[in-house]
């Protein structure tokens, strides 16, 4: 169930300019969307009186307000001052909320393209896959040449996450300029990996066969598939799989059967749909 969000505090008639992305916020709750969309862009520059002042003149927040200035008097970190802020309008639940303060802390040090890096991680980790490879895009866009670390790593990610999609080909194209920008043996693996699913065997047989060099990594790629099978095994989507055959073979033979088959496949379907709708949300 969605839960019902109530306004906090009034909506400004002067805005707050937002200059980390250049927009002008009318109210507390686009505050807390700005600074959870852009977490990797904010400094010490964001902990400031002037921000406190509009939550307190513009907003009508002065319990709000009056918090932030002690906190910017305490000289406090980016992650107090944002996480008092977020916590106050409760727009956000405490896990979100926590989750944004530890990026903070860990980009302290962090410089702007590390930052969007960790969003985006944080997007493939969290199963949004779409928004990912699209935040991934950008970031690949702004590098500059002299970067040497993060291209490699944000290739391999959105190589992940167009698996994730069943988008192999794309995966597999990630993952080899992966392994040639940064050598890493993961992203070769991985590579097979996606080859193995777009191919079929005689396919993917001939590829080992014409590139000599890949074979001991062919074998690791056999070893994890097997793995993966076996882990698969112990999947509830495996034992539903395992319940649509025995309704199946079971349906022309019992009263009912061919019902009871339809219903675990509408819930099956049901299953695949929630969680591909979760993977693609924007």
């Amino acid at each position: 169930m969605s839960r019902i969000l109530l306004s906090t505090g009034n909506y400004a008639e002067i805005p707050y300019f937002f200059e980390k992305t250049y927009v002008n916020l009318y109210s507390a709750e686009e505050l807390c969307y700005a600074l959870v969309e852009n977490v990797e862009l904010l400094d010490q520059d964001i902990v400031s009186d002037k921000l406190a002042r509009w939550l307190d003149e513009q907003c009508g927040l002065s319990k709000l307000a009056h918090a932030l200035y002690g906190l910017v008097n305490q000289k406090c970190s980016v992650s107090a001052y944002v996480g008092t802020i977020l916590e106050y309008i409760g727009l956000y639940p405490a896990d979100v909320i926590s989750h944004i303060e530890t990026i903070i802390k860990n980009s302290a040090g962090m410089n702007p393209y590390e930052r969007q890096k960790a969003k985006a991680d944080y997007m493939l980790q969290n199963n949004r896959y779409v928004i990912a490879i699209e935040r991934y895009d950008e970031l690949l866009l702004k590098l500059p040449r002299e970067e040497k670390k993060i291209p490699g790593e944000a290739l391999h990610n959105r190589g992940v996450a167009n698996a994730k999609l069943f988008l192999f080909e794309h995966a597999q194209e990630d993952f080899m300029t992966a392994y040639r920008t940064n050598g890493s043996m993961e992203s070769l693996k991985q590579f097979l990996i996606a080859r193995r699913m777009l191919d079929d065997d005689k396919k993917y047989v001939e590829y080992i066969a014409e590139h000599p060099d890949l074979h001991a990594v062919s074998l690791q790629v056999e070893r994890a598939v097997e793995q993966a099978a076996g882990q698969f095994e112990m999947t509830d989507e495996n034992r539903m799989l395992f319940t649509l055959r025995v309704c199946k073979e079971e349906s022309s033979a019992v009263s009912g059967g061919v019902v009871q088959y339809y219903e675990e496949i509408e819930k099956l379907t049901a299953s695949l749909k929630g969680a591909y709708r979760e993977s693609v949300a924007r």
